[in-house]
């Protein structure tokens, strides 16, 4: 019997990048809606790049783009095969303030844990979403590793929360208008007057605007300042630095911080589940603070 970890596909969690951690991480797929046709995201076999550029390029093409959470019963099918195998599992999901799928997993796990007459099933709600949930979910890798057991590394996951900081701006405001994140008459004054919002997620699971700026490179200024301001034992923890394909910002942004005296950064596409709110060109970075308070 083991500890297993699971995360959902907008965690950011890719399999490549985990493989090269030594990090077993389990992702539950969620459903794109792109123009009617539904897409499952989080497959093993994703080649990022490819489908990250294709996915962004009909997003600018004005391609209509839903998503949809994991329902109770897929969840319990996800987990069916290592609870049979009698492992325990540590779950986590993307921020119950901008999902449901924290619910439904909640729900499973009740579920489960009642049918095993004992707790082997727990969910715990990232507050946040890509390598914000993703840095929890390889956290609690590195707890296992250490040979903690399921109580210690469901406690330890549960104080980690608040100390991972996720942070972002939007190349086009107009694609958080859709979601109800900003009026549309606010949308298209900023887009007209070069806005760009620094949001961050909140220690109450929601997404949040911090400020707003005038045009990218300071939006990315204010990310990096915002960063080396908050970070802690910046020589020993990694920086991740996401992207809905606009490697040179990512790259801008990597030098900011690098010049800051920050040098363990990695960049990766943003998952599609949470990018498909944020809009093409939007970068975000993720990294270990004291907690998310400025």
């Amino acid at each position: 019997m083991g500890i297993k970890v699971y995360a959902d596909a907008g965690s950011n969690l890719f399999t490549t990048m985990l493989q090269e951690k030594n990090c077993e991480v389990k992702i539950a797929r969620l459903t794109l809606d792109v123009d009617g046709k539904n897409y499952e995201y989080g497959s093993t076999e994703e080649d990022v790049k490819k489908n990250s550029t294709a996915f962004y390029g009909e997003m600018k093409k004005g391609a209509s783009v839903k998503t949809s959470l994991v329902n109770p019963d897929l969840w319990m099918r996800t987990f069916e095969e290592d609870i049979k195998a009698g492992h325990q599992i540590i779950c986590f999901t993307i921020a119950s303030g901008i999902s449901g799928t924290y619910q439904a997993a909640c729900i499973a796990a009740d579920m489960i844990n009642d049918e095993q007459g004992k707790e082997v099933v727990k969910i715990i709600d990232s507050r946040t979403a890509g390598f914000g949930e993703g840095l929890q979910a390889i956290h609690a890798c590195e707890l296992i590793k250490q040979g903690k057991s399921f109580e210690e590394v469901y406690q330890e996951c549960q104080d980690f929360v608040l100390k991972v900081r996720s942070e972002f701006t939007v190349d086009d405001i107009r694609y958080l208008s859709k979601t109800g994140r900003v009026s549309a008459l606010v949308a298209k004054i900023a887009s007209l007057l070069n806005i760009k919002p620094i949001l961050k997620g909140s220690k109450d699971a929601t997404i949040v605007m911090s400020k707003k700026v005038r045009g990218k490179m300071q939006a990315l200024k204010v990310l990096c300042d915002t960063c080396a301001n908050h970070i802690v034992n910046a020589d020993n923890q990694t920086v991740y630095i996401s992207h809905c394909d606009d490697e040179k910002d990512a790259n801008t942004l990597k030098q900011m911080l690098e010049e800051k005296g920050i040098k363990n950064i990695e960049i990766y596409y943003h998952e599609l589940v949470t990018g498909s709110h944020l809009g093409p060109s939007s970068i975000a970075i993720f990294y270990v603070g004291e907690n998310r308070e400025d």
